[in-house]
C-alpha cells in the first residue's frame, strides 16, 4: 500500500462521523419551520442574556466556535433537491454583530435568517458602553442569540449556551467546568420513535386516538385574536422582534407556585390558562362579533427523554393545541381542572407523537408539507411555551441564584420567545431563573399595538 494511500485511509478513520451524516434530510417537523417561514413573519426564536461585569468578546467569540464544532446543525443552511430539503454544512461561524444597549429595548433588531442563503445562528452582542470597537466590555452586557425554528428548539439552545459558558470559564481559569460533551452523531436519531418495541405497542391506539383527534381540530374554526389580516411584505417590521416582559419578584413567583400548588395542578397549566384568560379578556373588549368558534394555543411539547441527554442543538419537540370556546373560558377552579385533566392526558398518552406522525403521513402522501403552511387561515391563536428552571444544572459556581461566568461577571437575567406567525400573533413563553419567574409576550405590531400587548401581558400576571 502506498503511502499517500495509507494516509488517505487514516483520514477517514479519524474523521469526526459527524461530517458522514452531512447532507441530513430534514425531519417533517424541521420541514413544517422551513416552510412556514415568511419574510414578514420569520420563524425564529429569540433568547437574551443579560450579563454584568467585565465580558470579553474574543473569549466569548472563541469559546462560540468551539461550541459550535459540536452542535452543527446551528452552522448548516438548507438545500432542495427534487423537492426534499437537506441540511448542508456551510463551513461558516457567525460573525459577533455589535450594537449598543437601548434601556427600553432590550433585544437588538432583527430580519430573521433566510435558511437557503445563511446559517441558522444569528449572535448580537450590546453593551451599555457606546465604545462597540472594545473587546473588553463592562456594565451590562446583553447577548442575543436568533436561532431559526427548523433548527433547534428552546431546550437545545439552552444547552448549547451552557456549553459556551461552560467553554468561557475554562478558557478564563475561573472554573474547571467540565461536563461529557454532545454527541453530534446523535443527529440521526432525531425525529424517531424513540421508545422501545412494548411501549410502541402499547401507544399504538393511543397514537391513532391522537391523530383522529388532531383531524376533529382542523373541524373547529379558530378565533384569530384580532380581525386585522397580517401584513404581506419581504420584511418584518421595523422593531421586529417585538417583545415585551414581565418579571416576577421571588416572593411573586412563590405566591404563584403555591397557588398551583392548592388547584392541584402545574404551573404549566397555569400559564395556559391565563393566555386562555387573557385572550378572552382583550377580545371581548376589543373584537365585535365572532363569537362561534374556538380559541386555540398551539403548545410546544419536549419529546426528549434519557437517551438524548447529549443531543447537540435539534429539535426534538413537537405541537399539541387546545380550544376553548370562548364562552366556556371563565376564572374557575372547574376551568384550571379540564386543562389539566387535558394536558396529563397528552402526556400519559404520548400524544406530543401525533403531530410528528401527521406531519410525516402528509410529506409521504404529498412529497414535502409546503401546501400545510401558508394560506388566508387562522390555526392558533397564539403560541405557550413554558421553559422551565433555566440553567439549574450547568456546573458553574453561583453568588444569589445567579451563573457565575467568570470571577467578575454573572449571568443576572434571562428572557426567551417563540416566533409568531400570520395569524398568531402571540408567542409567549415563561422560564423561571434564579428562582424568579419571567413571562415574555412576542407580538406581532401589524395588528396589535404596545399597549395591547402590555394589556394582554399584564391581565396574564394577574
Amino acid at each position: 500500500m502506498s503511502s499517500a494511500k495509507a494516509g488517505m485511509e487514516r483520514s477517514a478513520m479519524t474523521e469526526p462521523p459527524i461530517f458522514k451524516l452531512f447532507p441530513l434530510r430534514l425531519t417533517p417537523f424541521e420541514e413544517y419551520m422551513l416552510l412556514d417561514n415568511q419574510p414578514a413573519y420569520p420563524m425564529s426564536c429569540f433568547v437574551l442574556l443579560k450579563l454584568r461585569g467585565e465580558f470579553d468578546v474574543s473569549i466569548f467569540e472563541s469559546a462560540l466556535r468551539q461550541t459550535l464544532e459540536y452542535h452543527p446543525l446551528l452552522t448548516c443552511a438548507v438545500t432542495e433537491a427534487n423537492g426534499r430539503f437537506y441540511w448542508q454544512q456551510t463551513g461558516a461561524i457567525p460573525p459577533v454583530a455589535r450594537a449598543p444597549l437601548e434601556a427600553d429595548r432590550r433585544f437588538p433588531s432583527a430580519q430573521g435568517i433566510d435558511l437557503f442563503h445563511e446559517p441558522a445562528l444569528k449572535v448580537t452582542v450590546c453593551n451599555e458602553n457606546i465604545q462597540l470597537q472594545e473587546i473588553k466590555l463592562t456594565g451590562q452586557t446583553n447577548i442575543m442569540f436568533e436561532v431559526h425554528h427548523s433548527a433547534c428548539d428552546a431546550a437545545g439552545i439552552v444547552r448549547f449556551i451552557e456549553d459556551i459558558f461552560c467553554r468561557y470559564a475554562r478558557q478564563t481559569g475561573f472554573a474547571d467546568a467540565q461536563r461529557e460533551a454532545v454527541k453530534p452523531d446523535g443527529l440521526a436519531r432525531r425525529g424517531t420513535f424513540r421508545l422501545n418495541r412494548g411501549e410502541i405497542l402499547q401507544s399504538l391506539s393511543k397514537q391513532f386516538w391522537g391523530i383522529f383527534r388532531a383531524w376533529t381540530f382542523l373541524l373547529n374554526r379558530v378565533l384569530p385574536l384580532t380581525p386585522k389580516k397580517p401584513v404581506d411584505t419581504q420584511k418584518p417590521s421595523a422593531d421586529y422582534p417585538a417583545i415585551l416582559f414581565r418579571t416576577f419578584t421571588e416572593s411573586e413567583t412563590q405566591n404563584i407556585r403555591q397557588r398551583v400548588r392548592a388547584l392541584g395542578i402545574t404551573l404549566n397549566d397555569w400559564l395556559l390558562c391565563a393566555a386562555f384568560f387573557a385572550m378572552n379578556n382583550w377580545r371581548e373588549q376589543h373584537v365585535a362579533g365572532e363569537k362561534k368558534g374556538h380559541l386555540r394555543l398551539a403548545v410546544p411539547t419536549n419529546l426528549r427523554t434519557s437517551e438524548d441527554a447529549l443531543m447537540p442543538a435539534a429539535n426534538i419537540v413537537s405541537m399539541v393545541f387546545l380550544d376553548r370556546k370562548p364562552k366556556d373560558i371563565q376564572r374557575s377552579e372547574s376551568f384550571y381542572q379540564g386543562v389539566h385533566r387535558e394536558m396529563d392526558h397528552i402526556k400519559r398518552c404520548h400524544l406530543g407523537w401525533a403531530f410528528i406522525h401527521g406531519l410525516a403521513v402528509y410529506r409521504r402522501l404529498f412529497g414535502n408539507v409546503r401546501k400545510m403552511v401558508h394560506g388566508d387561515r387562522c390555526w392558533s391563536t397564539a403560541t405557550v411555551s413554558n421553559l422551565g428552571r433555566l440553567f439549574a444544572d450547568v456546573p458553574l459556581p453561583q453568588r444569589d441564584g445567579h451563573i457565575r461566568v467568570d470571577d467578575s461577571l454573572e449571568l443576572i437575567g434571562v428572557e426567551a420567545c417563540p416566533p409568531v406567525r400570520a395569524w398568531t400573533p402571540l408567542g409567549i413563553s415563561a422560564m423561571t431563573y434564579a428562582d424568579q419567574m419571567v413571562i415574555n409576550l412576542h407580538y406581532d405590531p401589524h395588528v396589535l399595538t404596545r399597549g395591547d400587548a402590555q394589556s394582554i401581558l399584564e391581565d396574564m400576571a394577574m
